[in-house]
C-alpha cells in the first residue's frame, strides 16, 4: 500500500477555513456537543490470509453549532474488528504485540456547496495478541486548532470517507506492513452529522 501523502497537504483560501471548521465539528468541549457513533464495514487485503472484511465502530462528538474564534480539541476514537482469520494469521507467524497508525479522512460540505477532504491521523493503542479469537484493536486521534473567520454560515454536512490506510507494526515474522481498506459495500452512508456554522 502506498501512503496518500496528499491528505496531509494544506489547503488555501476559503477551503482552508472550511477545513478547520470541519475538524472542529469533532471537538469535545464545544457547547451542545452530541455524542455520535457510527458502524461501517471495510474490505482490505491482508498478508497471508488475503481479502478480509473489517468492522469499524466510530465514536466522536459533533456540536449542534460551531462559532468562529473558538479553540477546539477534537478527539476521534475507533474500535476495529478485523476478524478471526486476521487473528489466526497473526498468531501463526508468531505475533505477540501490535501497534501502528491509521490515516483516515472526513469530507465537509458547506452551505454554498464547497467541500474539502480533511485528514484524520489515528494511533493504534498498543496491544498484546490474545491466545485465541479475532484481531481487535482501538485507535485514537486528537486535533487542536482555532476555528477561523470567513467560513460561510449555514449547515455543514460531515461524512467519513470510504478509504482508510493502516500501518501495522508487529513483533512476528511479518514485521511492519501496510493495508489499504475501502467501504464494503461501497455505497455505505458515511454521514456522521451536521453542524450549524455561525
Amino acid at each position: 500500500m502506498v501512503r496518500k501523502a496528499g491528505r496531509r497537504t494544506a489547503k488555501t483560501g476559503i477551503l482552508t477555513a472550511v477545513a478547520a471548521v470541519t475538524l472542529g465539528v469533532f471537538g469535545a468541549g464545544m457547547a451542545n456537543a452530541e455524542p455520535v457513533e457510527k458502524d461501517v464495514t471495510f474490505v482490505g487485503s491482508f498478508p497471508i490470509i488475503g481479502e478480509q472484511q473489517v468492522d469499524v465502530h466510530v465514536k466522536t462528538d459533533i456540536p449542534t453549532s460551531a462559532t468562529r474564534g473558538e479553540t477546539v480539541t477534537a478527539p476521534v476514537h475507533i474500535d476495529v474488528d478485523a476478524g478471526q482469520n486476521a487473528g489466526d494469521g497473526l498468531r501463526l507467524v508468531g505475533t505477540k504485540n501490535v501497534s501502528g497508525d491509521i490515516d483516515a479522512s472526513i469530507t465537509v460540505t458547506v452551505s454554498d456547496g464547497q467541500s474539502v477532504q480533511i485528514p484524520v491521523a489515528l494511533t493504534i493503542v498498543p496491544l498484546e495478541m490474545p491466545a485465541e479469537g479475532p484481531f481487535t484493536f482501538e485507535a485514537d486521534g486528537t486535533v487542536e486548532f482555532q476555528v477561523p473567520g470567513g467560513v460561510p454560515a449555514g449547515p455543514a454536512e460531515i461524512a467519513l470517507d470510504p478509504d482508510v490506510s493502516a500501518h501495522l507494526v508487529t513483533d512476528g515474522s511479518l514485521g511492519e506492513f501496510d493495508n489499504e481498506l475501502t467501504f464494503d459495500p461501497p455505497d455505505q452512508d458515511g454521514t456522521l452529522g451536521t453542524v450549524e456554522i455561525k
